[in-house]
């Protein structure tokens, strides 16, 4: 069967993608996909396969009468009318994730491990602040703050928490950088999972997005996130959840009349956000619209600051120095952080079970034999594989 232009226009239309962004993936010109798409030209075989990953489909798909290119199940809550995402030019990125994520639901089956103990079962409730103070008495976080001295502690801890409620949390950084996170919610626990983007941001920031998908979770939601970006009242409420979880109300009050702060001008008033970031182990931007919300700092002083996003000095994007010595992080690390302890913990178990292969695994995540081994290495370290059948899940 010959190439279908209408299969491409169809693909591109349900996508999201534009013209420029498909020709760019594609290795060709906007006039020559303009010709493709309307049969004048045929695509050749590697530009063929550029699109089918940029689109996030089988190559075969451009041969096929018809294809259905099922709408997203992430909805696209960051205008005003939310619909199902149109992946755009991360589709490919997408649907990597969800694959990883269905493989890692099938792994934990073959596992037959039972339910979390703290498997999360709270109701969403209509004030975000209370909300928030149940899910910190479930997840301790205000003792996880005082317990830890950085914003990178903090996130792996907070991190280490949510995915003992049954929730994988995979971060990376190839993702566009408009896009903070999202949730993918389903209604077995082995297959909720939230991505937590980590270009250009910090860990305060991660902690931010993290509470903020936690909340799609909990309100049975697959929804994506733009932090602060947003026209409606569903992200309205993330966004006031995320900051009561991290920020207590009553315990900020505390701080800023114990510790004399003051918010005067811009300038005074990031000064003192940063120092009650840093105590807080959130973000600036959080900080500055938490204190905005609570009547402190001026209401123009949150967008001011985050319109600085991208740049180099942008105070929310700058890290600590990374470890690991002139060799860098020992095999695995990267590939842990990455997929998060409880994602790691069902890869290794199935595989030291017999359950898998490191070629199924190859197949599924794209992990190569080298980085399995190291992941394999590091998860015996942390205790993280369960060599038994009938081990307690992570």
């Amino acid at each position: 069967m010959s190439f279908n232009p209408s299969i491409l226009q169809k693909l591109i239309e349900a996508r999201g993608l534009s013209v420029a962004e498909a020709s760019y993936a594609a290795g060709m010109s906007a006039k020559k996909l303009q010709s493709t798409i309307a049969g004048e030209n045929t695509p050749t075989k590697n530009q063929i396969i550029n699109l089918a990953e940029r689109l996030a489909v089988p190559p075969h798909a451009f041969f096929m009468s018809d294809y259905d290119a099922s709408p997203s199940q992430i909805i696209d809550f960051r205008a005003a009318r939310s619909a199902a995402l149109k992946y755009g030019k991360d589709a490919h990125r997408f649907q990597h994730i969800i694959e990883i994520r269905n493989f890692l639901a099938a792994l934990y089956k073959r596992l037959d491990w039972d339910a979390p103990e703290s498997l999360f079962n709270i109701d969403l409730h209509s004030n975000p602040e209370q909300f928030a103070a149940s899910v910190n008495q479930l997840l301790q976080l205000s003792k996880i703050r005082q317990e830890t001295n950085t914003k990178s502690d903090f996130y792996k801890l907070f991190r280490s928490r949510v995915e003992e409620l049954g929730i994988y949390v995979i971060q990376d950084h190839n993702f566009s950088p408009e896009i903070d996170g999202f949730a993918m919610y389903h209604e077995s626990f082995t297959s909720n999972l939230i991505f937590v983007n980590s270009a250009k941001r910090n860990h305060g920031v991660k902690s931010f997005t993290l509470a903020h998908e936690l909340s799609h979770i909990f309100g049975k939601r697959s929804a994506i996130t733009n932090n602060y970006q947003y026209d409606n009242d569903i992200e309205t409420f993330a966004n006031d959840f995320a900051a009561s979880l991290l920020i207590p109300r009553d315990e900020l009050i505390e701080v800023i009349n114990n510790k004399r702060f003051h918010f005067f001008d811009y300038n005074v008033a990031v000064s003192s956000a940063t120092r009650l970031s840093d105590i807080f182990k959130t973000s600036i931007s959080a900080m500055l619209v938490r204190l905005a919300k609570l009547g402190y700092a001026d209401n123009n002083y949150p967008s001011r600051f985050i319109a600085g996003f991208g740049k180099d000095s942008f105070l929310d994007s700058q890290k600590p120095p990374g470890g690991g010595g002139k060799n860098g992080p020992d095999p695995g690390v990267i590939d842990l952080a990455y997929l998060g302890s409880r994602a790691v913990s069902v890869l290794t178990s199935a595989l030291a079970q017999g359950l898998t292969t490191q070629f199924e695994i190859f197949e599924n995540t794209g992990l190569s034999k080298k980085r399995i081994d190291g992941l394999m290495t590091i998860a015996k370290e942390k205790s993280l594989v369960k060599e038994s059948p009938h081990a307690i899940a992570f």
